[in-house]
């Protein structure tokens, strides 16, 4: 939000016009950094160097998709890196070239790391109002807690363990968040030591108690691990960044230190392979919050493993529509079978699965109201700008997977609650529990399920305090204050 922000935009010339005024109002900028541009605004769904070098030919540009699986880069950064177009493809990571040979700009995964290596870490002030920003923002959307699911130098990103303690102890942060700590594949399990002093630290309103772990990647860039081919490639199966054998390995131990696994996995395989290594012993005392997130494809064959292992399911309600990012980039590269079982949240309820929902921001909004609109819906809300066109917005994706509207709210509630451990405190409006309370401007049972995208935040209370307002009245917070 801080940088060059192209997520409230979805056309090429929407992007240029953004990143044209960013670099010329920060003209000292020694980068221009920034994220949020979708893949379907592109010819062949991925972007290229060239408009990045007619907009900025001076200075390195590196802007990550709103997924982030990818970076668009400019030949200013790709020649900083040393990219070439013999440069191979690095661990995890893929160059993208054209049908010349020649590299196009775009990193996909761990081949962003080439360029992001290179960018100066912000300076504390600059984190610290990042945060405070994205605060203020999740509050007027309702948001009172949050699971941070890259905590530690991940995803380009710098850590922001510190910043969050400093935060807490200076009184201003008034969410409560739970950090998942990053796992790094080349680190191995020696890094539990720091895992458990982070824990240690983290107390308070900013808790430690997770580990995310990246499985694989994504469909859109041929990168989530499926257990048949890609369509129309036909020795394409993705990318399983950590084997199964390892994975299993890796999960027990971390469930035998009580940390709470967080592990994404998009692709069936990645799936089969996550439920497989939370397969874990049960132990007295151990109750564990392990869970797994996005879920795009789930093979129905591990459905029923997967309730049997207790784990949470991790879902994301507002990709569950057929939008132009999905028809146009991922829906091509499924086959019918797969496409049968995309996002197939209300099998996984059926089976027995807790569910807890979030966004995934900033790779989608973190509106909870859009959430639920297209959880029961299947349909995009009204004012989503990445589905602007009418098949988003009337045309459900796979209608039989809509959730009521109380099993949404639920999962966004006690289930969210529930998976970060805060269950016993927040999460449900009961004598004694903390007062996380949002005011809603509508009655989401009294509306139209078409409208609930529609409905809006008047009040955000954290802890019984006023955290959002809509109105600002100054007398508000007498509401809690006898």
């Amino acid at each position: 939000m801080l940088g060059c922000d192209l997520s409230g935009v979805h056309s090429l010339a929407g992007y240029r016009e953004l990143i044209t005024d960013y670099a010329n109002a920060n003209p000292g900028n020694e980068w221009i950094k920034g994220a949020g541009w979708y893949g379907d605004v592109f010819d062949g769904g991925f972007p290229h160097r060239a408009l990045l070098d007619e907009i900025v030919p001076d200075r390195p540009v590196f802007l990550i998709s709103h997924d982030a699986h990818g970076a668009w880069t400019n030949s200013y950064a790709l020649d900083l890196a040393g990219i070439t177009d013999d440069t191979p493809n690095p661990d995890g990571g893929i160059i993208a070239r054209d049908a010349h040979g020649k590299a196009t700009g775009m990193l996909i995964e761990h081949a962003a790391d080439l360029v992001s290596s290179l960018i100066p870490d912000p300076d504390e002030e600059h984190i610290r109002r990042a945060l405070l920003t994205a605060q203020t923002y999740l509050h007027s959307l309702g948001v009172t807690a949050w699971q941070d699911a890259a905590v530690g130098l991940a995803l380009g990103m710098p850590d922001a363990f510190e910043h969050y303690l400093a935060l807490e102890s200076d009184g201003l942060l008034t969410a409560t968040v739970t950090g998942a700590l990053w796992w790094h594949r080349d680190q191995g399990l020696g890094q539990l030591d720091l895992f458990k002093d982070r824990r240690a630290q983290a107390k308070g309103r900013f808790q430690a108690t997770a580990v995310k772990i990246m499985v694989d990647g994504v469909c859109e860039n041929l990168t989530a691990a499926l257990s048949r081919p890609y369509k129309g490639h036909p020795h394409e199966f993705g990318m399983t960044l950590i084997e199964p054998e390892e994975l299993a390995h890796i999960a027990r131990a971390i469930d035998k230190a009580a940390f709470d696994l967080h592990l994404h996995a998009v692709g069936d395989q990645a799936v089969h392979d996550c439920v497989s290594a939370l397969n874990l012993p049960r132990r007295p005392g151990w109750d564990p919050r392990h869970q797994i997130a996005h879920l795009d494809l789930v093979d129905p064959a591990d459905v029923e493993m997967f309730a049997a292992t207790g784990a949470i399911a991790n879902i994301q309600p507002l990709w569950a529509r057929l939008d132009p990012v999905l028809v146009e980039t991922k829906l091509p590269y499924l086959d019918d079978a797969h496409q049968l079982v995309h996002f197939a949240f209300d099998t996984l309820r059926r089976a027995g699965v807790q569910l807890a929902i979030g966004s995934d921001w900033p790779v989608s909004s973190p509106d909870p109201l859009w959430g639920i609109h297209t959880a029961v819906n299947r349909t995009a809300p009204p004012a989503d700008p990445h589905a602007s066109d009418a098949r988003s917005r009337t045309e459900p994706l796979l209608p039989a997977e809509a959730m009521t509207l109380d099993t949404a709210l639920a999962a966004y509630t006690t289930g969210s609650a529930r998976a970060n451990r805060l269950d016993k405190e927040r999460g449900s409006l009961q004598v004694g529990m903390t007062a996380d309370l949002v005011v809603l401007d509508a009655d989401p049972y009294a509306v139209e399920a078409s409208a609930l995208g529609e409905i809006g935040v008047d009040l955000t209370f954290a802890g019984g305090q006023v955290v959002f307002s809509r109105s600002n009245d100054s007398a508000l917070p007498a509401l809690f204050g006898q």
